[in-house]
């Protein structure tokens, strides 16, 4: 799709993100550019096109409501041409577009970048913005990883997170790709008002959340193990599990045949998570590792109890006293953290009230959008 031109004084941003659909990192980029929608005209660059699901079909109205151009790239297999054809698109879409400032999100839009960069002189006049969402970085393909790094030398880099950082800090120097242009920098990921609060005066069973991906980073495959080993309180547990990936078979499995005192139910990513979320009483987060765990905190501004873990990333995302905090990867721990939780609904206020004093404190959108705004002037493109 072709751009009008902006208005003087305000740069555009292309924001290339994997594609429209669940993830933490789509979702920030897409707050971003509506948020700074006074002083930057931004686009999106969806490498992986749209979702057919009810989150990427969603975040794709809201694009269309918020006038932010989407432009899609090719569904092939990265290792079967697609990395080539996502820069060949990238190309088209910068001669389109035209941007000052190029903003990456995760690895796929950086592989992206770089291989235009290899093949194309388009954007070469665009100061590079690359935002590290993970804290596990480049571990599925390093080779490509350095090689990429070594493209995007003058790179103006922010974290979502110190574990982050450090992951981004030994790839940088792995990749021998030499000094930034400054240091990077932490910019937590905002959360935005919760749409509801939790009710402390909630009857019946208790309701437990999970949400994301059904992936080895989530936890996911832990579940089955530590429901089996967690006693439910005489009014029962009802766990909802939103969200896809691997381990859906595995999980269905599960919640045709619960625990004795478990309702377990599995279901699609919902755009709707923000406004349900205050529907329930507590949030798992088995996770080995976050880039920060922004779903916990939406929990804590919405008055949920998080049982989470140790991981990186994730520890970030939760105060440094919060109780109910289990070891990565240990179906055990997380279990005897959940059973803890369970037993003791009178800690629960305290616990409610520090979490969500932290989330406000830690994770303002606001300031989100000051630091990113920040960003982009020291870039040098304005």
């Amino acid at each position: 799709m072709q751009r009008e031109p902006s208005r003087e004084g305000r740069p555009r941003v292309l924001h290339f993100i994997t594609r429209l659909g669940l993830g933490g990192a789509e979702s920030v980029a897409l707050s971003i550019a509506r948020g700074l929608a006074s002083e930057f005209d931004s686009g999106l660059y969806a490498i992986r096109g749209v979702a057919a699901d009810e989150v990427g079909l969603a975040m794709a109205r809201d694009c269309t409501a918020a006038g932010l151009p989407v432009f899609t790239g090719s569904r092939l297999p990265l290792k079967a041409g697609g990395l080539v054809a996502a820069g060949v698109h990238a190309a088209r879409v910068m001669r389109s577009f035209a941007p000052e400032i190029v903003h990456l999100h995760t690895e796929i839009p950086e592989a992206a970048y770089a291989v235009m960069a290899a093949i194309s002189h388009h954007g070469r006049g665009a100061a590079l913005v690359r935002t590290i969402h993970n804290s596990v970085y480049w571990h599925f393909w390093p080779r490509l990883g350095r090689w990429c790094e070594r493209r995007m030398r003058a790179s103006h880099v922010a974290c979502v997170s110190r574990d982050a950082r450090s992951a981004f800090d030994r790839h940088r120097a792995a990749a021998g790709a030499g000094p930034l242009p400054a240091p990077p920098i932490i910019i937590h990921n905002g959360v935005p008002a919760p749409a509801g609060r939790r009710s402390s005066t909630r009857e019946g069973p208790v309701r437990i959340l999970f949400a994301g991906r059904f992936e080895p980073e989530k936890g996911t495959d832990l579940l089955p193990e530590i429901v089996a080993k967690v006693r439910a309180p005489a009014s029962g547990c009802e766990l909802v599990i939103h969200g896809q990936g691997r381990h859906g078979p595995a999980l269905q499995a599960l919640a045709g045949s619960p625990p004795p005192g478990w309702s377990i139910r599995v279901a699609p990513p919902t755009a709707q998570l923000r406004e349900r979320m205050a529907e329930f009483d507590l949030l798992l987060m088995p996770s080995r590792f976050e880039g920060l765990g922004l779903v916990a905190v939406e929990a804590l501004r919405a008055g949920l109890v998080v049982v989470g873990t140790d991981a990186p990333g994730l520890r970030e995302a939760l105060p440094p006293s919060y109780p109910w905090r289990a070891r990565a990867g240990d179906p055990g721990s997380f279990a005897s953290e959940l059973q803890r939780a369970l037993d003791a609904v009178e800690s629960w206020p305290e616990a409610v009230a520090l979490g969500c004093a932290f989330a406000l404190e830690q994770f303002d959108l606001a300031s989100m959008l000051r630091s990113y705004a920040a960003l982009y002037r020291r870039a040098g493109a304005v």
